[in-house]
């Protein structure tokens, strides 16, 4: 396969996508980002319409064609394993350049390695009722690949990426993974630019969805907020030290300092 051919898995996808993007001479990066929230917003109850949609009909048509396609993608090959990232695979070899995934460090863990880094992960041993959280999530693959091994947690993925984060929110709801994603810079966890919560209703109801939640609805917000708070306490808490038991090094004459050993005059120095 050629650096730049996508894998035979989503060249379908890739060859409408394009198409669709040359004949309305679109960006094809802006048109994966479309799609990306077509689907989101498919699987938003009660969804008001989407804002700076500005296709037409027949344009919106071709949309729901790439979605089916998706559809079609995703049935078959989780079929064959027990995931599968179609979108992560379309954006490394076709939707991002090379300026973007160089210059922002975007390289996709491989799969295999995903699969590698969750079998080393619990020990062997089932991990269930658990927040788990990726801070640099990209496409999400590492969580989905964590979750066919551990089902029933709560899985946070994060990225200052918008483009990941939706990718990540559209393989949450296939792969049935219960949690939500958040755009942010996950240092600094007050840079909060929007957040999904999927699937919270799918054990109960059997049914995929998605809704847009605010800061303080976002669980990883809550857990560094309930860090800082701690850590801020902690800080308050005034340690006094006795001044006559510090030595000052200033206090310790010349003199003095040639009668005393070197090892005895280091420890003075750093004890």
């Amino acid at each position: 396969m050629a650096a730049d051919e996508s894998p035979v898995q989503v060249r379908e996808l890739e060859k409408i996508m394009s198409g669709f993007s040359y004949s309305n001479g679109l960006d094809v990066s802006r048109v994966f980002d479309d799609l990306l929230m077509y689907i989101i917003y498919y699987f938003t109850p009660d969804a008001k319409p989407l804002e700076n949609w500005k296709y037409k009909k027949e344009q919106t048509a071709v949309f729901w064609q790439m979605f089916q396609e998706w559809i079609k993608i995703m049935n078959k090959e989780t079929s064959l394993s027990d995931w599968y990232d179609a979108f992560g695979d379309l954006y490394m070899t076709c939707v991002a350049g090379k300026s973007r995934t160089q210059g922002s460090g975007q390289f996709f863990t491989p799969c295999e390695i995903c699969d590698l880094m969750a079998d080393f992960n619990g020990e062997g041993e089932k991990v269930v009722g658990k927040l788990i959280s990726d801070p640099t999530c990209g496409s999400g693959r590492t969580l989905l690949s964590w979750h066919v091994r551990n089902l029933g947690n709560y899985l946070c993925g994060e990225d200052m990426d918008r483009t990941c984060c939706l990718m990540t929110v559209c393989n949450f709801i296939i792969h049935g993974c219960v949690g939500e994603v958040i755009w942010h810079n996950s240092l600094d966890p007050d840079s909060y630019y929007g957040g999904w919560k999927v699937n919270e209703r799918l054990n109960a109801f059997g049914m995929p969805s998605v809704r847009e939640i605010g800061r303080e609805e976002s669980k990883v917000w809550q857990v560094w907020e309930s860090r800082r708070l701690e850590y801020k306490s902690q800080d308050e808490e005034i340690i006094t030290v006795k001044p006559e038991i510090i030595t000052p090094i200033e206090e310790i004459s010349t003199k003095k300092r040639k009668n005393m050993p070197g090892k005895a005059l280091q420890l003075n120095l750093f004890d």
